[in-house]
């Protein structure tokens, strides 16, 4: 049975309450042990994952993928994943900031997604009461198209190519990195017939327009595309990475086609604030050893994702830039409409 929280004890921050946490929110942090050093007598702790997403989502599917290979470098630690869906992930943020910094509880966080959100929510803030402890994979953003309709990349730029209709640009919901990258392809690419961007409520709905031919186009997370790109009923007209992927060594990267865009998802893990380096250090070693087991390795490739490690002190101003560029952005050109 997948664990759950009760999301209405959850919902008021602790300012609700006179600056303490609601009942609910004590009674669960009360429950969860810390991730300190134990006595090697102590028999297997179970730790919480917070995942921002539903069950069965891709983010709990990737949340829930992950956790063995965590308890496996992570002695005397049993993970077990618990969904705080709500807000777009931003609800799971609020309550993890909220956490007191004991270690008590670990966050799944993908990039840029949690910060576009933020940003779009006008809750920015909210990210400097996290630790962004390390990144753990990398998840490349793909332009895919039907090989017949559209074979390449020149193809979707030539006048003419469609008949006098605009062409389609399907994405997954805004603030992903592939809906951000399609934003910006919309503006660099120096479209002959400019693209109509419509975004989908899931990324295999945007996957799976192209494949019945009501899309000309779409910009994808690459492990939502790796299957119908590697048996041949998609094909990659880009991919948004500095090099050619060693997943898809055929697919040309943008720059390749004169096109400046680079920009990839990542997955990692943050912590409430203030977390001492006590807890954070043998926690940064143990997703460490996890990204290069040989075996997660195998798997994550295998699904499109690629593995790579980025520790706080690389990942967390990354992401403090990142936030800094998209309200920038946010302030001039926004992503999606807003309700001003």
């Amino acid at each position: 049975m997948t664990p759950t929280l009760d999301h209405q004890a959850l919902a008021c921050p602790a300012a609700a309450s006179g600056g303490r946490l609601p009942v609910g929110r004590r009674i669960l942090l009360a429950g969860l042990p810390a991730l300190g050093p134990r006595e090697a007598t102590a028999g297997p702790a179970a730790v919480t994952l917070l995942v921002g997403a539903a069950p069965g989502t891709s983010a709990d599917t990737w949340a829930r993928t992950f956790a063995p290979f965590l308890e496996r470098h992570w002695p005397r630690n049993a993970v077990a994943v618990v969904n705080l869906p709500g807000d777009g992930g931003l609800a799971a943020a609020r309550f993890l900031a909220a956490a007191p910094p004991d270690g008590r509880l670990l966050g799944a966080v993908a990039s840029p997604l949690l910060l576009a959100r933020a940003v779009a929510a006008g809750e920015s803030s909210l990210l400097d009461q996290l630790r962004f402890l390390a990144a753990v994979v990398a998840e490349p953003v793909v332009l895919v198209a039907l090989p017949a309709m559209v074979p390449d990349l020149a193809t979707l730029r030539a006048p003419a190519s469609f008949l006098g209709h605009n062409p389609t640009l399907g994405t997954p919901p805004p603030g992903t990195a592939a809906q951000l990258a399609a934003f910006a392809f919309g503006r660099a690419a120096a479209m002959t017939s400019p693209l109509i961007p419509l975004a989908f409520a899931t990324a295999a709905a945007a996957r799976q327009a192209v494949l019945a031919g009501n899309l000309t186009c779409a910009m994808l997370g690459l492990p939502e595309a790796i299957v119908a790109l590697r048996d041949g009923r998609l094909v990659g007209l880009g991919i948004a990475e500095p090099r050619r992927s060693v997943l898809l060594p055929d697919v040309p990267t943008f720059e390749e086609q004169g096109i400046g865009l680079t920009l990839s998802a990542h997955r990692g893990f943050a912590v409430p604030a203030g977390t001492q380096p006590t807890i954070l250090q043998p926690l940064a070693r143990s997703l460490r050893d996890a990204v290069l087991d040989p075996e997660f390795v195998s798997q994550a490739e295998s699904q499109g994702i690629v593995p790579h490690f980025r520790d706080l002190a690389g990942w967390e101003p990354a992401l403090r830039q990142t936030t800094k560029s998209l309200v920038q952005q946010w302030a001039i050109d926004p992503w999606i409409a807003r309700q001003d």
